[in-house]
């Protein structure tokens, strides 16, 4: 197969049925299950204990401290877990992808450097492993 390379320009992203594609810097979809322990057996070979999927979602936003903005309504649904889900490469049939699910909404930290523009960092915990669909197959 050819080399394939893209930059990630538009993504659609809505938590809880709200897009906020617009504040958003940076996401990662991050794997962070453990491989679980390598055991022998007496056969010779090998096996890895099972283990709970461990995703996690991090955003990191140009904060917005409106009544409608990114940053208030993590504030404000602090502690809830809702559907979210993210949609890659949406402008390009062949390269859209969309992740999805549920995830543990977790208030952001506030403030940054002074005389910077502020953003919001924020890691919300999926919920088992995120589905995966591709509209345009």
């Amino acid at each position: 197969m050819a080399a394939q390379s893209r930059k990630l320009k538009l993504v659609d992203l809505a938590l809880d049925g709200v897009s906020f594609e617009s504040q958003l810097r940076q996401i990662m979809l991050a794997n962070n299950t453990d491989d679980g322990d390598k055991m022998w057996v007496a056969d010779g070979s090998e096996l890895r204990e099972e283990t709970d999927p461990d995703y996690a979602l991090e955003l990191t936003f140009l904060a917005d401290w409106r009544a409608d903005g990114i940053s208030q309504w993590l504030w404000d649904n602090d502690g809830r877990t809702v559907p979210w889900s993210a949609a890659l490469h949406p402008d390009i049939t062949a390269e859209h992808v969309v992740f999805g699910g549920n995830v543990y909404v977790k208030a952001p930290s506030v403030g940054g450097e002074i005389r910077t523009t502020e953003q919001t960092e924020v890691t919300l915990q999926v919920q088992g492993k995120p589905d995966q669909t591709r509209p345009g197959a």
